[in-house]
């Protein structure tokens, strides 16, 4: 019964950051759209390009980077993927943290949640520089 419990858990909550990362990624669509209503039309083209471009910048970035300085590990895809684990002890290792009182979620879920901030983040400040 425990089992399934934290099963339902690891579901929902990766459920969770997958669903509210994907209202944060159209944040930054709207910014785009907020980008280009406010330059002229014949800039349109490229501040759409641009913030494409930034997006996908600065998610590389964050995978190389910004994910291991967060959450440490050392190796580049070893937080992630979890490594050499399959599925099934990755569901073992998050029960035992839940008994802990840690949290109960999938390594990649909390990667994109973080990944769309930092993006939305290279939004903003793109904006603020459009046609300057």
């Amino acid at each position: 019964m425990e089992n399934q419990i934290f099963q339902l858990q690891y579901a929902m909550d990766t459920f969770y950051f997958l669903v509210m990362g994907a209202l944060v990624m159209w944040m930054a669509a709207g910014f785009s759209m907020l980008e280009a209503g406010l330059v002229r039309a014949k800039n349109t083209t490229e501040i759409l390009t641009k913030n494409v471009l930034l997006f996908a910048i600065s998610c590389t970035a964050y995978l190389v980077i910004g994910y291991d300085i967060m959450y440490g590990g050392g190796i580049f895809l070893d937080g992630i993927a979890g490594g050499d684990t399959l599925v099934a002890d990755a569901l073992a290792a998050s029960a035992e943290e839940g008994f802990e009182g840690g949290s109960v979620y999938a390594a990649a879920s909390d990667f994109f949640f973080q990944v769309v901030f930092v993006a939305t983040a290279m939004s903003i400040v793109s904006g603020a520089v459009a046609e300057r």
